[in-house]
This record gives structure tokens, C-alpha cells and sequence, in this order.
């Protein structure tokens, strides 16, 4: 079987490290078991920048490090690196071509597609809205069009079959904590000086500031945090310069970022935090709260399913359309130092039941092997 795994169309976000651990695994894998199967990776820079130090590109059949982006279509040339093969396995799409290829499997990750009528809908500008609309409801066609779709939990999967998506043709793998976190080696630290910090609590989150993450809200919550319960906290975040100004944080005092980080550098943020707040309004998995669990930090985060589903008694909930629920939520976890303790002990045996990294590689391979 001739198979190529693209990850040549992501770039930002939880797909990278998706796609990066993915490529990994897969080349562990292939180094320890007979392979007759033919596979050949294409990855964006930023993905190949992700991997591990130790990775051995030489296993696949052909690597190619290449960039594709959005409805932008690539040349001739490019499109030729994808034909021609039994399977095209796209991490997450929408890739926004069609490869000359016999069966394509996509992975999905698009949470308003599949929930049309959410909440972070009613949060958005008019002019914002429409585009939203229709840049998605472009999405959907062409994730209509793959053979198989491959989603991180069973409420995507049930969500898309209530917008019409045949449920055959969407199998689960379970996203999962990276296996750099057990690799203390391949830790890089941050370029962030601490002594900035002043204050008892730590609060944090990773990742970019979109409008469903919902990130403006903590403008409130701090000032709630301090004429309330006379709470100080520092806020630390992954954003650009730019991100942060556009959220309102550039000015304040206890507020500050890291920077983009890469894969490498994650557990090293999470080290800085007495607890990751995540106010998201719409996923279809966030790896963030697992991930801070995995290193033993607080997760304080929205009551929706999303989170509720992995992290069960885990964490700390609270309504993320209320400043003064997400305030009280973060209060009340360090309040109760013992309630705290036994969350995050909970979180750690959580974190060490769910599947491994090398599990979703073998059911992302299963997967792709068991479409033709």
C-alpha cells in the first residue's frame, strides 16, 4: 500500500503537535516492526521544526518539507508530491485541493462546523459573523467530499451525523498527551524572565487568543479578583505582541507573554503555572487541560462538554460566559489547598489511563490500512 500523511498545510496551533508527534510515533514504529507499506511524509516547517531531536526521517519512503496554505493553490509541482498513492492521510484539513489519490482520510477538528449553532456565534461582530459563516460553511463542502473523516472524541462524530455527515465514515482516535512530556531531553526552557512575577498565584493559558477561546474575558476577571476577593494574581500567556495589545493586556501590569512557544517549550510553561485557566466556548478537544494535568497543574476551565468529558472531577468548572463565575471558580481553588491537591491528584491518574501517543499512531495507521 502506498500511503503519504500530510501535514503540509498546518501551521499554528494544536495541530502541529499533532501532527508532529504523530510523524514521530509513526517513525518508531516503522523502525521497530516489518513494514511492506509504502509511506511517505509531506510536513509544513513548522511541524518539522516540532519534532523531536531524536526523530529519523530516513524510515519513510520519501520526506518532503513543504508549505501549503488556506484556498491558495499550489503549484504544479507540489500537487505531483501528493499523486499517485493508495492513501492520502491529511492530519486535520480542509486540504483545498484534491489529490489524485484513491481513498482520502482527513482528519477533523473544525468544532463550528460541527456545532453551527454555538454559543461563540452570539459573541461575534455582524461583519465577523458573516465571514465566519460562510468561510465554514466552504469548510464543510470540502470536508463532505473526503472518503473518511477522522474526529478526537464521540461528541464530534454524534454532532456531525446531526448535520447530515454519514456516520460510517467517521472513525474516533482520541487525542492524547504528547510523548515529549515524559521526555525531560527534549524540554526546552523559555526566554522569559521569572523574577517579573510578583505575585503568589500564577495563572496561565497556551495557545492562540480566536474569539471562541474567549480569552478577553480575564480583562474582567482580574479586576474582579482584586476588588472582590482582594486577590492578586500574575496572567501568563503565548501570545505575539500584537495578540496581546488586541486583547487589552499589553498595558496591564500583571499581565504578560511568553511568546509563541514550540512543542518543546510547553512543558516549561506549564511549570511557571499555579493553574491553566481555559475559557474557551467552543472545541472539539483542547489537549491544553490534559497536558497541564500531565505536569500537575490546576486546571480551572468552562463547564461544556469539551473539557468535562476528559477531565471529569479533574478540574475546577465555571460558567464561561460569567467574569464573576470564572473569578469565583479560581478563589475557590485556592482556597481549599487540600480540594486543589486531591484535583490534580485525580488529574495524574487520569492523564496516565488515556491512550498513549504511540495508541493514536497505531489507530491513525489502522485506520488509514483498514480504508481500502
Amino acid at each position: 500500500m502506498k500511503i503519504i500523511i500530510n501535514a503540509a498545510n498546518l501551521h499554528i496551533g494544536g495541530g502541529v503537535q499533532v501532527a508532529s508527534s504523530f510523524i514521530f510515533e509513526l517513525s518508531e514504529l516503522l523502525k521497530s516492526q516489518r513494514n511492506t507499506d509504502d509511506i511517505s511524509v509531506l510536513c509544513s516547517e513548522k511541524v518539522y521544526q516540532n519534532l523531536p531531536l531524536d526523530f529519523d526521517k530516513r524510515v519513510f519512503t520519501q520526506f518532503d518539507i513543504l508549505n501549503t496554505y488556506g484556498l491558495g493553490q499550489p503549484s504544479v509541482q507540489v500537487k505531483d508530491k501528493f499523486n499517485g498513492f493508495d492513501v492520502c492521510f491529511t492530519v486535520f484539513g480542509p486540504l483545498y485541493f484534491t489529490p489524485k489519490v484513491k481513498k482520502h482520510i482527513c482528519g477533523f477538528a473544525q468544532a463550528w462546523i460541527a456545532y453551527p449553532d454555538n454559543v461563540a456565534y452570539q459573541k461575534l461582530p455582524f461583519k465577523e459573523w458573516l465571514k465566519n459563516k460562510i468561510k465554514f460553511n466552504v469548510q464543510s463542502l470540502f470536508f463532505r467530499r473526503y472518503d473518511h473523516l477522522v474526529v478526537e472524541q464521540m461528541h464530534v462524530k454524534e454532532a456531525l451525523g446531526k448535520i447530515g455527515y454519514a456516520d460510517k465514515n467517521i472513525s474516533v482516535a482520541s487525542n492524547c498527551v504528547s510523548a515529549i512530556y515524559d521526555d525531560r531531553n527534549q524540554w526546552i526552557t523559555l526566554d522569559f524572565n521569572v523574577s517579573q512575577l510578583t505575585n503568589d498565584v500564577v495563572l496561565g493559558f497556551i495557545g492562540r487568543p480566536y474569539s471562541h477561546k474567549n480569552i478577553r474575558i480575564l480583562n474582567q476577571v482580574n479586576e474582579i479578583l482584586v476588588s472582590k476577593f482582594q486577590m492578586n494574581c500574575d496572567f501568563i500567556f503565548t501570545f505575539t505582541e500584537t495578540e496581546m495589545q488586541q486583547c487589552g493586556f499589553a498595558n496591564k501590569d500583571n499581565f504578560y507573554s511568553v511568546g509563541e512557544i514550540s512543542t518543546k517549550q510547553c512543558p516549561a510553561f506549564y511549570d511557571l503555572l499555579d493553574a491553566l485557566v481555559f475559557p474557551s466556548l467552543l472545541e472539539c478537544f483542547s489537549a491544553s487541560p490534559i497536558e497541564a494535568m500531565k505536569m500537575n497543574t490546576t486546571v480551572i476551565a468552562s463547564n461544556y462538554p469539551f473539557v468535562k468529558e476528559v477531565c471529569d472531577d479533574a478540574a475546577f468548572y465555571f460558567d464561561p460566559l460569567s467574569a464573576d463565575e470564572i473569578a469565583i471558580a479560581i478563589f475557590n481553588a485556592f482556597s481549599n489547598n487540600e480540594l486543589r491537591e486531591e484535583k490534580k491528584r485525580l488529574g495524574s491518574q487520569l492523564v496516565n489511563a488515556l491512550p498513549t501517543a504511540k495508541d493514536r499512531a497505531i489507530s491513525y495507521l489502522n485506520i488509514i490500512k483498514g480504508s481500502l
